[in-house]
């Protein structure tokens, strides 16, 4: 990339990806450190970005929405690490390699429950033409990128990142934005709508972000997705495990990591269970023997030897 950041504060951060794209909010966890890498090159008129960081929330709202911010569609490739996109009432899970794309001119969240690297390229709308509004109704639908299209359109991306600054890529920049723009509906343009997509994957993302709602539950699950319970424990049925049981595991990991973060000490184990929706923490100690072999307390004295 032309330009490199290395940050330690997420203000830094989100000054950058703001000034990259348009104003954004971006939080991390409460009390944890964080470290970031954000590098940007232009491409004509196409700001292609890096981006390795700590785990992050990043959010397009209206509050920070204004009529003279750019009107562009984000296209990211993700590397690594687990991370979401909700926009438009849609929520998806990204894998490593996946491609997916999102607009600037609705509010949405990206979700990055992991440290991440990511790809991420922001292209004024009106370069689509006719294709654009198409674009905007396959928000938040994963492409996988180990084939066709989709890995064409990788391969640029990389070709590009790595290529900067040469003389036949600064010489080339306008036919090389084209040929993104035209990869770009390629590889989105035939994504399936939202109707034909496994809807537990939506479901998963929805239950991830959402895991500090104690009334967190099948009924209130099945309602946000317009579905029947009884479909909604089928769902869970056939990959073998209830509903019940996955958001419990998933709510347990995650104070277990906190209640083992040296920076979380000053935290009691009741303010961390209820980070996470957990508010009785009477029976903390026997869920966490149940699930990893150890209790709150021998996690914490283990954090703090």
């Amino acid at each position: 990339m032309t330009v490199v950041h290395s940050m330690d504060r997420i203000e830094g951060f989100e000054a950058a990806a703001s000034q990259a794209f348009a104003p954004l909010r971006i939080r991390a966890e409460d009390g944890r450190s964080f470290r970031g890498e954000f590098g940007s090159m232009r491409v004509d008129e196409l700001v292609l970005t890096r981006i390795q960081a700590d785990p992050v929330t990043v959010k397009r709202e209206r509050s920070v929405m204004s009529s003279t911010d750019p009107d562009l569609i984000k296209v990211a490739w993700h590397v690594s690490g687990r991370a979401g996109v909700d926009q438009g009432g849609r929520q998806c899970l990204l894998s490593p390699g996946d491609l997916v794309i999102y607009e600037s001119g609705r509010p949405y969240e990206l979700p990055f429950w992991e440290s991440y690297d990511t790809m991420v390229v922001g292209i004024p709308a009106y370069l689509f033409g006719a294709h654009a509004d198409q674009l905007r109704q396959r928000v938040a639908i994963p492409v996988p990128a180990e084939r066709g299209t989709g890995a064409l359109l990788t391969t640029m991306l990389q070709g590009v990142a790595t290529g900067q600054g040469s003389d036949s890529v600064a010489g080339a920049q306008h036919h090389l934005a084209t040929a993104l723009v035209s990869l770009v509906c390629a590889a989105f343009i035939d994504a399936l709508p939202e109707a034909e997509a496994d809807p537990w994957e939506r479901i998963q993302a929805f239950c991830l972000a959402n895991l500090s709602d104690p009334g967190l539950s099948v009924e209130s699950v099945a309602s946000a997705h317009h579905i029947s319970p009884r479909y909604l424990h089928k769902l869970c049925q056939a990959r073998g495990f209830t509903l019940a049981r996955w958001i419990r595991t998933e709510r347990l990991s995650r104070i277990r990591r906190d209640l083992g973060d040296p920076l979380l000490t000053d935290r009691s184990t009741s303010a961390v269970a209820a980070r996470w929706g957990v508010l009785d923490a009477g029976h903390l100690g026997r869920m966490l023997r149940a699930e990893f072999g150890e209790t709150a307390r021998e996690i914490r004295a283990r954090s703090r030897a």
